[in-house]
Parts: structure tokens; C-alpha cells; sequence
């Protein structure tokens, strides 16, 4: 008999297997093999085999079932199970499995189990695709709120979805199933007019799809939207109606919200205080404000009915495409333009087209908004003139502008401003500059610490700063500025940038010239000073030498006076002399200076002195470089060289020899001639500020007249040089020559 059905069910393509618990043998047919893509001979007959095909996360589960269903040992018992076998090709295949016991032994154990399998995978498919069309319905009316119903016309029985009881604000343990319990939900004024609709339904003279309204039990009203068909026996009776409900109340309330804003839109445009006008989609006046007739000349025009081509037959097809594309939904804006009416005269306006909606996606007309902006329009080409006016003169007198916005950080500069940079007219200022354009730190911080301090004060600024250009030409600028602020915030700092290098060098020149005079002045007054005090002193000392000399009675005082007038005399002329010296320095206009070897010139004068260097065993230490050339006046050179080596032979210190060290160097490309003595030094903190006047002298030597350092300082700055002057008392002098 299990050989007959086994052919029965190999023929019917369909998989065979048993198992003989008592032979542990099993076997697996050739359909069932075949099923999974194999032939007979690639899988073994196995309980491993078949296991090892089943999808691996679903083995555990069929192990477990399959070991419950042997504990039970009852023959009558079919086991049936959907399996998910791995085919040869990878996919997943769904058999239907089962299974019975065919015998047991006399204890009752398992002796022979059989077993069959089917190929469900396409009824799988089937299920799950129908299981996600019923999920999406049922997800897609739920979100929608929609609801189903279906009423049996023959039996009179209404069904409803759980939707339909929440659209009707009823619990489904009360509502009956029947039409009439529909019927009694029906606000009354509606109850006629959905019999009459549900009747030609049937007899199929219309659709059923309409619109009405519900009482809830709490009394609350809400708009519902039906829509149903019909089935029929092929004789053509009606036997049954489907349909969907839907929620449309805030819809509806929507229309009558915009139907009052309409009313109140139009009160709002005839009413309002700018030139307003409402169209249909004929583009014909619907409403317009008492502006928009002033403006227009419309007053006493019936408008309203009226094309608005109509009443201004010169607007062209430019405007005529705007109307037309505002009335598909685009708004459209121009911030000013210019009309010429049909009487000639000319009109800028500002104006707005847009279009307004009777439902949610329904135009009804446009919406025109105007602002005649004509007495702007000509004050702005009057500013616009003047303006022009003002940077012209602006460029003639090379001042430019400037703003910092200080809400967005961004900087405007001026054609002029630029050039006075020199900058190309299409730089951009970042504010990220810094330093370049100033030229040092400090002068960039203190036009920093300059705008700082008129943002937080509020007082204008104007100040001189010397730039850098972009070309890297050193010009002088002014710059004058002042805050704006806007509910006590400064928002804005604006200005004018002028270039004032002429102004500067006609201002450096007007006070180097001062400086000159003042210099001129000053060693005029103090020569002046010299000449009256060393003159009368001189005088007043013959004239007391003299009147001594009349009262003398002896020959022996005659002579003795004749002696000190003679020297008083001589010691007259020595001063005639050397001012007559520091007139000649002070007065020569036209030095001659000639290039020189400033070593070699150092040798000559050394040679000149070269009896006091052997008596006093002086060391003179020339380290001037061969290479170091001077351009001056050979005479007064000799003149400086002699004062400075003999000073320092004069000044010598009594426990050490004299040495004198010569050296130069280059500051600031000048040349600068040290000479460095260890003598017995100057105590500048004493004597510092009369170390180059007329007859001063800091030392107890009898031949020293303080006249040398006066005419060598003289000498030095008729050349256009400076002296410096170190020194330790004790321990040495070192003086300075800085060469023009």
C-alpha cells in the first residue's frame, strides 16, 4: 500500500520521504530532490540532508517541532508544518510538510514515520502580496481617515469599518447595521436630499457621490463626502453597494472662512489707504481702494464690472503675459517703473501683482498693489545730480569717502580713496588690511585706538596718518569721521579720506625753515651774549688798567701797567680773533667739501701733533677702514682732528700713558667716526648742557680757554653733521662725528 501511494504522489510531482526508525534507514525521493533543483544522485537519502537544506534560521523551530510531535506517539496524529527550504540556486523555496507515524511497536514506540512535501511557494507569494495590499489599504484609509462601508440591498444590512464609527461619532454596539440607523444620523436638512440621491443610485440613473452633513450625539456637526457604486446580477438588479466616507469639515469651514475673508478682503481694499485694486479672472474690477481712484483719476468712474484693459486701453501685451501668469499662480514685483499715460504725462510707481484664491488651489482673480512714487522718483534724480555734483568736486580735490558698516562688517571706499591707496578701482577693503596700509604698529594702533574711542563716545574724529600704498609710496592722509546710531547702538561709521602730502611737505618745509631761523636766532642771541659780556669785560679791564696807569707816580708802576695793558690787549685780540672765527663758520654759505680717505686724513693730522705724541708717549690706535670715504671741508676736518687728538693729549690722565682709538662705522647710511680717549673723562651729569659753549671749561689746566669744542661743534654742523658725546669721569671721553 506505501508503495502505491508513493508512485501516486511521484507522479503528482509531489516529494516522498520515510524513515525507518528500526533499520535507522531513510529516504528522500527523487520530486522531493528535484524541488530543491538537485538530481537523485547529488543528495544523499538522509535526515542530515533534509536538514541541512532547511533555511538555517528556521531549523531550531522545525527541530523542536518535529521532536514534540515523536513524544506523542499517537498514530492518528498528523504533523503539518511550512518549511523554508534553500534551493540549489539560492533562493528560498516554501514546502508543505507532512508527516504521520505509519507504525509502532508494541511498546509503542516509533517503527516507521512517512512524510510528503509540496511545493507552496507560489501561493506564499500570493499570500504575501495580497497580506501587503490589505496592509496598505488599510494604513492609506486610516491615515486618510476614510471610511468603508457596504450594504446589502436584498438583506438590507450595513457593514461598517471601525473608520466609519469614529466618522459618525458612534460606538459600533450601538448602531443597528440596517439603512435607517445611517438615515438617523443625517442632519435633518440633508436627510431628503440623500434619499433622493441613494434612489437614483440604484436605479442607475447617477452615481452616488455627494456631500452631507452628520449630528453627532454630542450634538456637534460635521460635513462628510460619499462616494459608492453599485453591483448588479447579470439581469441588471442591484444587489449590493461599496462605498468610502470621508471627514471634509475643515474643508468646508475653510470655503466659509474664505468666503467671509472675501467679503472682508473687499471692505479691506475699499477701505485702505493705499491704491488697492481686486480683479476676476476676466480681469475685470472687483473692488479698488479710494487711492487707487485718486491716484488713477478714476473718481466718480464706475470701475467695478469693468476690464481694467478697458478703462486703460494703452497697457500693453508686456503687462497683458503678467496678468496672465499671475493668474497661474505667480506674484510678481517691480520696485519702481515708469508709465506714460495716454495723455502723455509720465508716472513711476512701485507695484506688486498677485494672485488671490477662492479654495486651496483655486484662483479666483489678482490682487494689484501700486505706490506712485513720481515726487520720489525726481528727488532722487535731484539728489542723484547733486551727488554727481559732489564727487566730481570730491575727485578735483582728491577726497574720498568711506563707510564701515559695523552690523555686517563690511567697508565701502570711494573711487578716490582707492586711487589715494593706489588701488585698482575693483578692490574690495575686507577689513583684514592691518598693517599694510600704515606705516608702523603703533601708527595702525593708534588710528585704531582713534575709531575705538568715536564709536564708544559718539564724538567725530579727524586726525593725519601717514600711509603705505599698494605701491609702497609713503603719503600723508587725513581722515574725518563720524558714528551713526540707531537705538543707541552705533551701527555705522562714515567719512572722508584726503590726501594732503603737498599741504605736508609745504607744512615739513614752512618748519624746517622755523627750526632754521629759531637755530639762527638762538646762536645769534647767544653770540650776542658772548660778544657784549667777553668785549666789555675786556674794555672794562683796559679801562681800569688805564686809569691806574695815570694815577701811578713811579716809573717802575708806570711800566708794570704798561706791561698788564699790553697784555689785557693781547688777550683782546685772542677774542676778536676766535669770534671773528665763529662768524666766518656761521656765516660761510658756501662750504666747499671735497671726498676724502678719512684714514689718511687721520695720519696727516697725527703727523702734525707727532712732538707732543713722542714727549707724552701717546698710542693713537687708527682703525678706520681704507675703504671709508668722507665728503667735507678739508680745512675745518683738519681743524676737528687736530682739537679732539689734542684734547685728549691736554685731558690725559696723570697715572696711565694716553691712547686714543679712531674707529668707524655705518648708521642709518651715515658714517660715524668714534674717537675714544683714556682720559680723565667729563662729568656730563654736571656739565653735560655747557660742553660746547663759548669759554666753557670743566678742568683746572692754564691753557684751557673753552673755545676749541664750541668752534668744533660749529665746524661740524656748517658741514651738516653732529657731535655725540660719551664719558666716565677717570675712565675716558669718546666723541662722535656723524657725517652728512
Amino acid at each position: 500500500m506505501i508503495h502505491i501511494l508513493q508512485t501516486i504522489l511521484e507522479q503528482a510531482h509531489a516529494g516522498y520521504w520515510e524513515k525507518n526508525f528500526l533499520k535507522n534507514t531513510s529516504y528522500l525521493s527523487p520530486a522531493w530532490k528535484s524541488m530543491l533543483g538537485y538530481e537523485d544522485h547529488e543528495l544523499e537519502n538522509s535526515i542530515r540532508t533534509w536538514q541541512s537544506h532547511i533555511l538555517p534560521e528556521d531549523l531550531d523551530q522545525v527541530r523542536n517541532e518535529f521532536e514534540e510531535y515523536l513524544k506523542s506517539y499517537d498514530l492518528n496524529q498528523l504533523y503539518e508544518s511550512d518549511i523554508r527550504f534553500l534551493h540549489k540556486n539560492g533562493t528560498i523555496v516554501w514546502f508543505r510538510c507532512t508527516c504521520k507515524l505509519g507504525e509502532v511497536d508494541p511498546d509503542g514506540k516509533p517503527v516507521l514515520m512517512l512524510g510528503t512535501y509540496f511545493n507552496v511557494t507560489e501561493s506564499k507569494k500570493i499570500e504575501s502580496e495580497l497580506k501587503l495590499t490589505v496592509d496598505r489599504l488599510g494604513l492609506a484609509t486610516k491615515a486618510a481617515k476614510v471610511g468603508i462601508w457596504d450594504l446589502d440591498l436584498i438583506e438590507d444590512r450595513l457593514s461598517w469599518d471601525e473608520a466609519m464609527y469614529e466618522l459618525y461619532g458612534v460606538k459600533a454596539a450601538t448602531f443597528s447595521g440596517a439603512y435607517a440607523a445611517w438615515e438617523a444620523g443625517l442632519h435633518p436638512e440633508d436627510l431628503e436630499r440623500c434619499r433622493i440621491e441613494h434612489k437614483k443610485a440604484v436605479e442607475g440613473i447617477k452615481d452616488f457621490d455627494m456631500e452631507f452633513r452628520v449630528i453627532w450625539p454630542n450634538g456637534s456637526i460635521r460635513h462628510i463626502k460619499a462616494i459608492a457604486i453599485v453591483q448588479r446580477t447579470a439581469s441588471g438588479r442591484a444587489f449590493r453597494m461599496v462605498g468610502t466616507n470621508w471627514d471634509i469639515t475643515e474643508h468646508k469651514n475653510a470655503e466659509t472662512a474664505l468666503k467671509e475673508s472675501y467679503e472682508l478682503t473687499k471692505v479691506f481694499i475699499e477701505k485702505a489707504p493705499s491704491a488697492i485694486a481686486m480683479f476676476d479672472t476676466n480681469m475685470c474690477y472687483m473692488a479698488a481702494s479710494q487711492q487707487w481712484l485718486s491716484d488713477y483719476g478714476l473718481v466718480g468712474t464706475e470701475i467695478l464690472g469693468h476690464s481694467h484693459y478697458k478703462i486703460f486701453p494703452e497697457i500693453g501685451e508686456e503687462w497683458k503675459q503678467i496678468h496672465r501668469e499671475c493668474l497661474q499662480g505667480k506674484v510678481q514685483r517691480r520696485d519702481e517703473e515708469l508709465f506714460i499715460r495716454k495723455d502723455g504725462t509720465s508716472q513711476w510707481i512701485i507695484w506688486e501683482v498677485r494672485p488671490w484664491y477662492r479654495s486651496q488651489d483655486e484662483v479666483g482673480g489678482v490682487l494689484m498693489y501700486t505706490e506712485d512714487i513720481s515726487v520720489l522718483k525726481h528727488k532722487e534724480f535731484e539728489r542723484s545730480r547733486l551727488e554727481e555734483i559732489l564727487t566730481r568736486t570730491n575727485e578735483a580735490a582728491r577726497i574720498g569717502s568711506w563707510e564701515l558698516d559695523l552690523e555686517t562688517n563690511t567697508r565701502i571706499w570711494s573711487k578716490v580713496t582707492k586711487a589715494i591707496f593706489e588701488l585698482p578701482e575693483d578692490y574690495v577693503p575686507t577689513g583684514q588690511e592691518g598693517a599694510r596700509f600704515f606705516k608702523s604698529e603703533s601708527e595702525r594702533k593708534r588710528s585704531a585706538d582713534i575709531l575705538a574711542e568715536s564709536i564708544a563716545s559718539g564724538k567725530p574724529f579727524d586726525f593725519e596718518v601717514e600711509i603705505v600704498t599698494a605701491k609702497g609710496n609713503f603719503v600723508w592722509t587725513r581722515s574725518i569721521g563720524k558714528p551713526e546710531y540707531l537705538n543707541g547702538k552705533c551701527i555705522r561709521v562714515s567719512g572722508t579720506f584726503q590726501n594732503i602730502q603737498e599741504q605736508k611737505e609745504r607744512e615739513l618745509a614752512l618748519q624746517g625753515t622755523l627750526n632754521i631761523v629759531n637755530d639762527q636766532n638762538e646762536r645769534l642771541l647767544n653770540f650776542a651774549h658772548i660778544v657784549s659780556h667777553n668785549l666789555r669785560s675786556h674794555a672794562g679791564n683796559i679801562t681800569m688798567l688805564l686809569k691806574i696807569l695815570e694815577e701811578a707816580t713811579t716809573d717802575s708802576e708806570k711800566e708794570e701797567m704798561i706791561r698788564y695793558i699790553k697784555k689785557a690787549s693781547d688777550s683782546l685780540m685772542d677774542t676778536v680773533l676766535n669770534l671773528n672765527e665763529v662768524v666766518s663758520i656761521q656765516t660761510n654759505k658756501n662750504i666747499q667739501n671735497t671726498e676724502i680717505s678719512l684714514k689718511d686724513y687721520i695720519e696727516k693730522v697725527s703727523q702734525t701733533i707727532s712732538g707732543e705724541i713722542q714727549k707724552y708717549n701717546v698710542k693713537i690706535h687708527n682703525l678706520v677702514s681704507d675703504s671709508v670715504r668722507v665728503k667735507c671741508n678739508t680745512s675745518y676736518m683738519e681743524s676737528i682732528l687736530l682739537n679732539f687728538l689734542t684734547n685728549a693729549v691736554k685731558y690725559r690722565h696723570p697715572e696711565r700713558d694716553p691712547e686714543i682709538t679712531l674707529s668707524s662705522e655705518f648708521r642709518s647710511n651715515r658714517i660715524v667716526l668714534s674717537i675714544r680717549d683714556n682720559g680723565i673723562g667729563i662729568d656730563l651729569n654736571k656739565n653735560g648742557d655747557k660742553l660746547f659753549g663759548m669759554y666753557k671749561t670743566f678742568h683746572s689746566n692754564r691753557d684751557s680757554k673753552g673755545i676749541g669744542l664750541f668752534i668744533t661743534k660749529n665746524q661740524v654742523e656748517a658741514m651738516g653733521g653732529k657731535i655725540e658725546v660719551e664719558s666716565i669721569l677717570n675712565q675716558g671721553t669718546t666723541f662722535r662725528i656723524l657725517f652728512l
